[in-house]
């Protein structure tokens, strides 16, 4: 009888708090991406402040909502942000605002900066109107990456091979350059003979795109011993390849003058999705420059318990004007 009582009792919690399940939540996560095969790359992409989640739940959960399609304003976001979009090197006689460019932006829309700074990058296709509210197929978000790239000056090595998909004919030659861009460099593959490029992108798949993005555009092991450059207010991120699960982790030491640049989060995204011993991935660190000056980060990569010289290190001199 004793137990029957118990077990009512918890059964009466359950229902009075559906939350319950849910209370392993770290602060900051998102209650509909446990177990997405894209939960890695949402984490770090919101941690490093490229994208955010959609609201709340009606137990007061945030969410990401990973499977709804991405929005021409909210790709206009995410690229001016991971790209650092600026007005490079025109000047202007007065602040150019959204309507200068697009007939359906409103001037004080939450989007309304991000897609002035993709107009003057020339991201996106010129047009009278820019339809904010409009769902992005692959190949529109393989041109305004490769805008992206392309405004910002970034170089990537790549196998120059021609992808062969059965849905790609009937692209024009712009669209089909794009594409070989995206398949070729990694940061966006078809699947079997098809590329899909009318497919609608949803918001899981858009944070996949973005961590390539940022592994081949940010600083990484190819920057070992060199200078960077930032503006005061930028921030930018440092990728490198690490495998914890052999006992070596990244040390980071504060930047020599914390005045200048400050490191504002960390993250790790493993080569696979599921626990296999040996299997390594990459670390990805987030930098703010505060102040005009020059520094120094430094970083070993060693196992702590081992007083010997680490296996690898890494520098980067960082002068912010």
């Amino acid at each position: 009888m004793q137990k029957r009582i118990v077990l009512l009792l918890i059964f009466l919690i359950v229902l009075a708090f559906p939350g319950t399940s849910a209370a392993n939540l770290a602060p900051g996560d998102f209650i509909d991406i446990k177990g997405s095969w894209a939960e890695p790359e949402i984490q770090t992409v919101c941690r490093l402040g490229l994208m955010n989640g959609t609201g709340t739940d009606a137990q007061g959960f945030k969410v990401f909502a990973p499977e709804s399609l991405v929005s021409r304003s909210q790709l206009a976001c995410v690229l001016a942000h991971t790209f650092q979009l600026d007005y490079g090197q025109i000047r202007f006689i007065k602040e150019p605002a959204a309507s200068d460019y697009y007939r359906d932006v409103d001037n004080t829309a939450w989007y309304a900066g991000d897609v002035v700074m993709c107009a003057i990058n020339k991201i996106f296709d010129t047009m009278e109107n820019f339809y904010p509210d409009s769902a992005v197929s692959r190949i529109e978000i393989a041109r305004a990456i490769q805008q992206s790239f392309t405004a910002k000056g970034i170089m990537i090595p790549m196998i120059m091979s021609m992808p062969i998909y059965e849905d790609t004919n009937g692209l024009s030659q712009q669209e089909m350059n794009a594409m070989i861009f995206v398949n070729n460099t990694g940061i966006m593959k078809g699947e079997g003979t098809k590329f899909r490029p009318e497919d609608n992108v949803t918001r899981a798949e858009l944070a996949k795109n973005l961590m390539r993005c940022i592994e081949l555009s940010g600083v990484n092991e190819n920057n070992n011993g060199q200078e960077y450059t930032a503006v005061v207010g930028q921030t930018f991120v440092v990728s490198l390849a690490g495998n914890p699960s052999t006992g070596y982790v990244w040390h980071v030491s504060k930047p020599e003058d914390e005045e200048v640049l400050t490191q504002t989060d960390a993250g790790y995204i493993s080569d696979s999705k599921q626990i296999i011993p040996g299997q390594g991935g990459r670390n990805y660190w987030k930098f703010t420059a505060l102040q005009a000056g020059t520094t120094e980060i430094s970083m070993v990569y060693a196992r702590p318990w081992e007083s010997v010289q680490p296996a690898q290190t890494f520098t980067l001199k960082v002068i912010v004007k």
